[in-house]
This record gives C-alpha cells, sequence and structure tokens, in this order.
C-alpha cells in the first residue's frame, strides 16, 4: 500500500492548529505576567496607603491632647511607635506632661495632608501636614501649620513610626 501524500488542505489546516497553539500559549503566559504585575502594584498601593495611615494617626496623636487626660495621649502615641521612637517618647513623656500640665495645655489636630514619599520593603518615608489649635492657661486657641517627616517601618504585617522630624524645628 503506497504512503498518501498530504492535501494544501491538509497542511493549511495544521499549520494553523500549530499557530492557534501558539497564540493561545502566549497569550496566557502574558495573562498570567499581567495579573502577577497587577497584584505587585495593588500589594504597593496597600502598603503605601497602610503607611499613610500610620503616619497620619502618629501625628495627630503628637499634636492632639488634654492636660487632663495626657495618659490617654501618650497610649496614642505608644500605639503607633516602633520601639525606638516609642521609647525616646516614653523617656520624656514626664517632663512635658508636667508642663503641659502646668500651662493647662489642650491641642487638638487634623491632618491636611499625607504623602508616602518612598516605599522600599519594610520601610517608608511619609510626609504629613497638620492644622492644631491649641491653648494654654484659657487663652485663645493659636492655630497652626505643623510640617512632619515620618520614617516608619513594618513590623509584622503593621506600620509603625520609627522617628518623626518636624521640619519647621528643623530649620
Amino acid at each position: 500500500m503506497a504512503l498518501k501524500r498530504p492535501s494544501l488542505r491538509a497542511w493549511v489546516v495544521g499549520a494553523l492548529v500549530v499557530a492557534l497553539a501558539f497564540t493561545t500559549t502566549l497569550a496566557v503566559r502574558e495573562w498570567h505576567r499581567a495579573d502577577h504585575t497587577q497584584s505587585r502594584l495593588s500589594d504597593r498601593l496597600t502598603q503605601m496607603q497602610n503607611a499613610r495611615a500610620a503616619a497620619g494617626a502618629l501625628a495627630v496623636a503628637l499634636y492632639h491632647y488634654d492636660y487632663r487626660n495626657l495618659a490617654q495621649a501618650q497610649r496614642d502615641i505608644q500605639r503607633f511607635a516602633t520601639g525606638g521612637f516609642a521609647q525616646r517618647e516614653a523617656s520624656q513623656a514626664a517632663a512635658v506632661q508636667a508642663q503641659l500640665r502646668k500651662a493647662k495645655a489642650v491641642s487638638t489636630a487634623g491632618i491636611t495632608e499625607t504623602t508616602v514619599s518612598d516605599l522600599d520593603g519594610d520601610q517608608a518615608t511619609a510626609f504629613v501636614v497638620l492644622r492644631t489649635s491649641a491653648s494654654s492657661n484659657g487663652g485663645k486657641p493659636l492655630t497652626n501649620i505643623v510640617y512632619l517627616h515620618v520614617h516608619l517601618q513594618r513590623v509584622g504585617a503593621v506600620w509603625k513610626v520609627d522617628d518623626v522630624q518636624n521640619l519647621q524645628a528643623a530649620g
């Protein structure tokens, strides 16, 4: 029995099947790559939002206090701070609280803007702008804008503040 040569039609159908398989393989690979990229970008955006929230929360805690309940203000600061920053704040707390009680100081703070400028692994940098209103000894409240440079560190899944620099005081 003689072998029959494939027709031109069979060659064309075979080539189309191979091209379709190749195209499908490329499309699936690109879809996986795009999905992986989207996951990474989504995770980065989530980390930036979490770092931003932590920086803002600590900034407000630093400038929101009432001389009648300074223990609550200190707890708020400790909740958002890493070990080193928490220790530095705690070591100064007694002296600062004595001055605030003596002056009968009350302050409120609200976030005007918070921007995460750098995120690298477990480290981040943020800038926080606050509007504060503070009064002492029953005087008229003084409103101020405060600019903070905040360094954050991820501790487990949570962002904590590692250091804060008041940009007005730095100059």
